[in-house]
């Protein structure tokens, strides 16, 4: 691997890390504000109605952002049934099938989110309770699936390097055995 390779990866690593960590921040402040609004309700009979609205954008921030390092840590259920009894040349072809079937369906619904979420910021939709803008709740799906996305791609082009070495190897074997 090259030093810049080596350097891109470092920062993926870190944008990753740091929505993951957003996300953990994220899932604290829900479970302050949602105890504090049960003790207001329980206590003083006072509900806090902006809990509800920003629990909501908060749990966006929760599930897109950490979508990305659950991905690198293998952290997403995978049913293995079928593909533990493949030989690893097939294992490998389905891997990369469903990679790029992933990273395709992934830019087609970060598109149309993205699209979403600019025709909200035009006409100018705001929340109901705290009137801020909900454009702003909703760029976190497209940048959360394209993030997704880019992590997906370097597992692909891994697998498609691995599989490029493998080919070569095999070939450098066959070429020395032809030689003697």
């Amino acid at each position: 691997m090259t030093q810049l390779e080596i350097s891109r990866r470092s920062l993926l690593d870190r944008v990753c890390g740091a929505f993951a960590f957003l996300a953990g921040l994220a899932a604290l402040a829900v479970t302050v504000m949602i105890t504090f609004d049960v003790l207001m309700r329980y206590f003083l009979n006072k509900p806090q109605l902006f809990v509800d609205e920003l629990a909501s954008f908060l749990l966006v921030l929760i599930i897109f952002g950490g979508l990305a390092q659950t991905f690198q840590r293998g952290g997403h259920i995978q049913v293995d049934l079928l593909t533990n009894r493949l030989s690893p040349r097939a294992r490998q072809f389905v891997r990369i099938f469903t990679l790029s079937t992933g990273i395709a369906f992934l830019a087609i619904v970060a598109w149309n989110t993205l699209i979403s979420s600019l025709v909200a910021y035009r006409l100018g939709r705001v929340s109901m309770v705290l009137f801020y803008p909900l454009c702003i709740p909703m760029l976190l799906i497209p940048i959360g699936l394209a993030l997704m996305a880019l992590v997906m791609g370097v597992s692909l082009f891994k697998e498609l390097g691995f599989r490029r070495r493998r080919g070569m190897e095999s070939q450098k074997a066959s070429s020395a055995e032809s030689a003697h």
